[in-house]
């Protein structure tokens, strides 16, 4: 037996690093203000089970005779290595798709709370399962050797972010008054979606950014949703009871391609887009841009971050300017 010990302890040494292997290629790198940038396991492995399920999202690069898609790299090289991946595990993937038919990003809000959280959260437990479900996909497909194979496009993705996310989120955090203390943030890169993608989930330890493939990062588009997820809940009820030029700028914004369905998700959208042109310090050429998207007024709600009381208490009076200064067409 003491013959065996010094075999035994090279063995002990060489599996301590393997068994560290995957998570330090996803290790987390961090802006200079301490903003943590990271790959996580979980959403790659939500979004590979996606992907071989037909999930095709993404830029149209052609349209006929049958649409294709743009992908990243990454995700090209994750669905052609996938394809022929147990079907025994699609098949129980979709059979739990079928039992828990819900909007993408529900599944995503469970999988990006799933570690720091080793509880179920109450307003999730609608998805109890997914867990063992992505547990039964690293341990049938390939997906661990995905990652690794992938390491290089990933960390490229996350050290794009450095230089840039201090600066915006910092000055949106100050709008938004929100203390020192917390909520953290932590932006998540995700190169199995769709480009341009941006979601924003609050987690058991903070903010979580969930960012797609892009050629570089869209601070727009990260710091409105950030700024959205924030915004108090009042700002929209009140916009939904009390706005009365809401209903018809709605209806202008959604034929110029606004996806809002009600007048206070519409409110929600119009102030924190204009928080993220403030914090952006964004020329004049953006807000006009956002105009032509269907989100009129920017600049003038811009202006209302002046005030030193919190959103939610002049939020009405900032609207009512938006409709006063874009009468509908008629």
């Amino acid at each position: 037996m003491r013959a065996c010990a010094p075999v035994l302890a090279v063995l002990v040494a060489l599996a301590a690093p393997l068994a560290r292997a995957e998570p330090d290629w996803f290790a987390s790198v961090y802006t200079p203000g301490g903003i943590e940038v990271r790959a996580d396991a979980r959403v790659f492995t939500l979004f590979a089970l996606f992907n071989r399920a037909g999930y095709d999202a993404g830029p149209l690069r052609r349209e006929y005779p049958v649409p294709a898609y743009r992908y990243s790299p990454a995700r090209v090289h994750v669905r052609e290595a996938l394809a022929g991946a147990d079907a025994s595990v699609l098949q129980r993937a979709q059979a739990f798709f079928d039992a828990h038919p819900l909007p993408l990003e529900r599944y995503l809000a469970l999988t990006v709370r799933m570690e720091d959280e080793p509880e179920l959260p109450a307003e999730l437990r609608e998805l109890e399962g997914l867990e063992a479900l992505l547990d039964r996909v690293d341990e049938k497909w390939p997906v661990p050797v995905l990652r690794t194979e992938t390491f290089e496009e990933y960390r490229g993705a996350m050290r794009s972010y450095l230089a840039v996310l201090d600066g915006p989120l910092h000055r949106a955090q100050q709008i938004l008054r929100v203390p020192e203390s917390g909520p953290g943030v932590r932006v998540v890169v995700n190169l199995l979606g769709e480009e341009g993608w941006v979601r924003a989930f609050r987690t058991g330890t903070g903010v979580a950014l969930v960012v797609g493939p892009a050629k570089s990062p869209d601070m727009e588009r990260l710091v409105w949703e950030y700024a959205r997820l924030l915004l108090p809940q009042r700002v929209g009820e009140q916009a939904q009871a009390r706005w009365a030029a809401g209903p018809a700028l709605l209806k202008e914004a959604q034929g110029l391609g606004a996806r809002e369905a009600t007048v206070g998700e519409y409110a929600v959208a119009l102030v924190s887009r204009a928080l993220a042109l403030a914090a952006l310090e964004a020329p004049d050429s953006a807000y006009e841009a956002a105009s032509r998207q269907g989100y009129f007024g920017l600049k003038a709600l811009a202006g209302s971050f002046a005030d030193s009381r919190p959103v939610d208490a002049w939020v009405l009076e900032g609207l009512a300017r938006v409709g006063s200064g874009h009468p509908s067409r008629k």
